[in-house]
């Protein structure tokens, strides 16, 4: 591994309702000029995709970032890589909580419709400043990072700034109920809006904490102590009730949608099919034929958070003409079933998962390069 790469720290423009955005960005001279965004997942930060501090042992071992942006040989491509955090991460987020906390009441929605597009565009804008050019991007999201892609990929906008998306353990269908899922009901009463801080929460409800890290990884496939330390430093970040409360929405009518207007009356009405055209809110689940851009969604074997039939039910519906699905398991010739939290932090992530995400982006290279000619 060459370590010439840099890491240069960013923000976006401001969003619409004046959120500016971190991003971090590993770049040298050897890497290829696509740019590459990872995004974390609900309750996470960028180690989800980006563990550890930059050139350290934990960031070389579990970070995709470092693997995209330092996997250099003759054959083999070094990607721009951007490490996205959507509102309320970062050191120190535009909007401080206890100070504002009538900015943390967004939604699922507020991601797709104004974050994404702040830091797509941003990235955008940096290559038409120093490379003269305005590309399409890569994006990998993990887990709620996914998803998010799907529904902006559902859109004119999304279908034209992306190149190809990969999703890490990105659920649509919501059929499969869990003790995760259960977690987060805790979290977020249905009838309050605020601000929540996952790792405080685990911290301060050891019987939660214990059962999150029972479900949240296969313990063989996992190093002794570094859930707990993800716990500690990848879920330290403050976010919004809503979107947990969006989630226990995608349950309870196994639906990814848009936040109902009256969650309520949606819970109640929503069953009875002859109303339910009428109340319910718009679906990206039901709307995926409109996603039509190149597409690897990963599944982990043994994921208690987005089982493999919920991830594979995305890949089998969108409109994508060029759709690879792939779960990680025994069965596909991995060491072990992979869990939710596995799928970025396993004992053999690099040569499984990120050798297996490389390969993918390659090709989606090859293809592009062979269009051209």
């Amino acid at each position: 591994m060459k370590h010439s790469v840099q890491m240069k720290e960013h923000r976006t423009d401001e969003t619409s309702d004046g959120w500016k955005l971190p991003l971090i960005q590993y770049t040298s001279d050897e890497t290829i000029s696509t740019p590459v965004i990872l995004c974390h997942g609900l309750a996470a930060n960028k180690h989800s995709v980006d563990f550890g501090n930059f050139k350290d042992a934990e960031w070389k071992q579990y970070s995709l970032a470092c693997y995209l942006s330092n996997h250099l040989n003759e054959q083999d491509n070094a990607y721009d890589v951007w490490v996205a955090q959507l509102r309320g991460r970062g050191n120190t987020p535009t909007f401080d909580p206890e100070k504002h906390p009538e900015k943390y009441h967004w939604t699922v929605d507020d991601y797709i419709t104004k974050d994404i597009p702040a830091i797509i565009h941003y990235v955008q804008k940096w290559y038409s400043k120093n490379k003269s050019y305005h590309p399409k991007v890569y994006w990998i999201g993990k887990s709620m990072g996914g998803m998010i892609a799907y529904a902006y990929g559902e859109t004119e906008e999304g279908f034209q700034n992306l190149k190809g998306v990969v999703t890490i353990g990105s659920p649509t269908a919501f059929e499969y109920w869990n003790t995760l899922i259960e977690i987060l009901a805790r979290m977020a009463p249905r009838n309050l809006s605020f601000h929540v801080n996952p790792s405080e929460f685990l911290e301060s409800h050891p019987h939660i904490k214990e059962r999150f890290m029972e479900t949240a990884a296969n313990k063989e496939n996992v190093k002794d102590g570094l859930l707990e330390k993800y716990i500690e430093i990848g879920m330290n970040n403050n976010i919004s009730s809503k979107v947990l409360n969006q989630f226990m929405i995608f349950y309870r009518h196994n639906d990814f949608c848009k936040y109902p207007q009256q969650p309520w009356l949606y819970d109640i009405l929503g069953r009875i099919p002859i109303l339910k055209q009428f109340i319910s809110p718009y679906s990206y689940k039901r709307n995926l034929s409109r996603f039509k851009t190149p597409l690897l969604a990963i599944a982990g074997g043994n994921d208690n958070a987005a089982p493999p039939q919920d991830v594979q039910y995305a890949s089998s519906h969108v409109g994508s003409q060029d759709v690879t699905y792939h779960n990680f398991s025994k069965k596909s010739g991995c060491k072990h079933d992979y869990g939710h939290f596995d799928l970025n932090m396993g004992v053999n992530v690099r040569d499984e998962v990120y050798d297996y995400i490389h390969k993918w982006l390659n090709n989606q290279e090859k293809v592009d390069i062979s269009k051209t000619k």
